[in-house]
């Protein structure tokens, strides 16, 4: 059986590596568009890809729905025959469902918009952690719900092995890690400012070593003049990151979750309202969210690391492969006619 896995963001090669690992003897094709450092980690990876389509054009909301309008073309014209579309809040679902094929798709966000509703309304199975209530899900369409105990980053963060060589990456050993926000996606809205400047600043009057990942080209910039503050010329490993880095802030909800998940103090300085699973994690301390500046370095100053125990996101991960596994030997069946 031939499954086709489409990556548009610089999270899901580490999301889909454990599938891809644990599922050998099935057929994978992968397509990526080429935004941030995808193709570069897929590459880390071992992972043969083709590149489709590139990040999404910044603009008004007529502008970035023409980019992804383009990209939904593109996949439909260049993506060889499938059997099975596996997808983490891309447009799987939708060449899937336009060629008649089957479709799983995973998503830990329940915002009400167009893509989403798209998404859901269109996938055959819908795999989510429970922390999302099947209400909101349903109201955005989706059908055929299945939830697991625990977030998206336990899946990969349950194989975790350090890098011990990862500090010649670096030039310090006592660091933060700081990500801008993401404020040319479709999630934040028109306006919204950025607050890193005033984080680097903030830190830097403390005299704290900064490693500082950039999104945008135009984020680099706010690094300027900045001594304690490096930015890596090449991708690190964002596991890694987490693992070593005294805390991990950061502007979407991600990076956040992975370092909370392996035990390292982590803020979200998101600027909407927070996803579900995030707000689940702040209510349980394991994440701290705020748009001030002062607060956010506050809370860095006297926050401690957990111990790191990945037993819990190894229990996470069996459960959602069996979930996987019970679903593609379904559609396995079916497609040779014993059901």
């Amino acid at each position: 059986m031939k499954i086709w896995i489409d990556i548009k963001n610089s999270h899901e090669p580490a999301f889909f590596k454990p599938f891809i690992n644990r599922y050998r003897d099935y057929d994978f094709f992968i397509t990526a568009r080429e935004s941030a450092e995808i193709i570069s980690l897929l590459n880390k990876f071992n992972y043969k890809s083709t590149t489709i389509g590139s990040h999404l054009r910044e603009g008004n909301k007529i502008t970035k729905m023409l980019s992804f309008t383009e990209r939904v073309l593109l996949l439909f014209a260049k993506v060889p025959k499938f059997d099975v579309s596996i997808s983490h809040g891309s447009f799987g679902t939708i060449i899937a469902k336009l060629r008649h094929k089957k479709s799983i798709h995973f998503d830990d966000n329940e915002k009400s918009g167009t893509i989403n509703k798209l998404f859901f309304r269109y996938s055959d199975y819908l795999i989510t952690p429970n922390a999302i209530p099947v209400d909101c899900l349903k109201k955005l369409g989706a059908k055929n719900i299945i939830q697991y105990n625990g977030f998206k980053e336990d899946i990969y963060v349950a194989d975790y092995m350090k890098d011990g060589n990862f500090y010649n990456n670096i030039p310090f050993k006592k660091f933060i890690t700081i990500r801008p926000e993401a404020l040319q996606a479709t999630y934040v809205s028109k306006g919204a400012k950025t607050i890193v400047p005033e984080l680097l600043k903030g830190f830097s009057n403390h005299n704290i070593n900064i490693l500082y990942l950039p999104r945008a080209e135009k984020d680099k910039s706010y690094s300027n003049g900045f001594q304690n503050v490096f930015t890596p010329p090449e991708p690190l490993n964002g596991l890694d990151v987490c693992y070593y880095s005294k805390a991990v802030l950061t502007g979407s909800g991600t990076f956040a979750r992975e370092a909370a998940c392996i035990g390292t103090p982590a803020v979200s300085f998101f600027p909407e309202k927070l996803l579900a699973v995030d707000q689940k994690m702040v209510n349980d301390g394991w994440m701290f969210h705020s748009r001030d500046p002062k607060e956010i370095v506050e809370y860095v100053l006297n926050s401690k690391k957990r111990k790191v125990d990945l037993s819990r996101s190894k229990k996470v991960q069996r459960e959602v492969f069996d979930i996987l596994k019970g679903i593609l030997e379904e559609i396995e069946d079916r497609r040779k006619g014993k059901k």
